[in-house]
C-alpha cells in the first residue's frame, strides 16, 4: 500500500531541497569570486612594485612634412618639373654632405646602478607607488642614476626614491631597495 500524496509531497520536498542547495552554492562562489577580487584590489597597492604592470604604448604623433624655405608648398607635394615633348631636360643634382659623427656626447649612457630584485620592478614616472608606471623593468637592468632623490612616505617601501635613466634614455623613479651598484 501506498500513499500518492505522500509520494507527491516527499518529491516536492526533495525538488526544494536541491534548489536550496544550488542557490546557496551559487551564492557561495560568487562571495568566494567577489571576496578574491576585493582581497587583490587591497593588496595590489602595497605590493605594486611585486606586480608587473606594463605602461600603455606610447602614442606616436605624425610629424609635419618640411615647408620649403621660400614659403611654397612642401618639398613632397611640390609638382615635377616635365619637359616639353621632344626636348630633353637636364637636372641638376646636389651632393648631399655626409652627417658628422657625433662626437662624445656628456649625456651618453653610463651605468651605475642595476634592477637587484629578483623579479620586474615598476619604472615610475614620479617617486611614489601612487604615481603610474612607465614600464617594469627586469631584473639586472642597467640604470644611470641622476643625482635626484626623495624620501618615501611609506615606511614598507624602504628609505627613499632615486631618479634613474635607462639605457633607451627613459627617466624615471625606483625604490632604492629595489637597487644595487653596477657589475658589470
Amino acid at each position: 500500500m501506498t500513499d500518492s500524496g505522500l509520494s507527491t509531497r516527499l518529491r516536492q520536498q526533495s525538488r526544494r531541497a536541491g534548489l536550496m542547495v544550488g542557490i546557496t552554492m551559487v551564492l557561495a562562489i560568487a562571495i568566494c569570486i567577489f571576496g578574491a577580487a576585493g582581497l587583490f584590489a587591497w593588496l595590489s597597492r602595497p605590493f605594486s612594485d611585486l606586480i608587473p604592470m606594463v605602461a600603455p604604448a606610447a602614442q606616436i604623433q605624425p610629424t609635419p612634412a618640411p615647408e620649403d624655405p621660400a614659403g611654397g608648398q612642401p618639398e613632397s607635394e611640390q609638382p615635377a618639373p616635365t619637359a616639353p615633348v621632344g626636348e630633353v631636360q637636364t637636372v641638376a643634382t646636389q651632393a648631399v654632405p655626409a652627417e658628422p659623427t657625433a662626437a662624445p656626447n656628456a649625456n651618453d649612457f653610463e651605468p651605475t646602478h642595476q634592477i637587484g630584485a629578483g623579479q620586474s620592478v615598476n619604472f615610475r614616472s614620479g617617486p611614489s607607488t601612487a604615481d603610474p608606471v612607465i614600464v617594469a623593468l627586469p631584473p639586472a637592468t642597467e640604470l644611470e642614476y641622476l643625482d635626484e632623490d626623495e624620501p618615501t612616505t611609506n615606511p614598507s617601501d624602504g628609505e627613499r626614491w632615486m631618479r634613474f635613466r635607462t639605457e633607451n634614455g627613459d627617466e624615471g623613479w625606483i625604490r632604492e631597495i629595489d637597487t644595487e651598484p653596477y657589475q658589470p
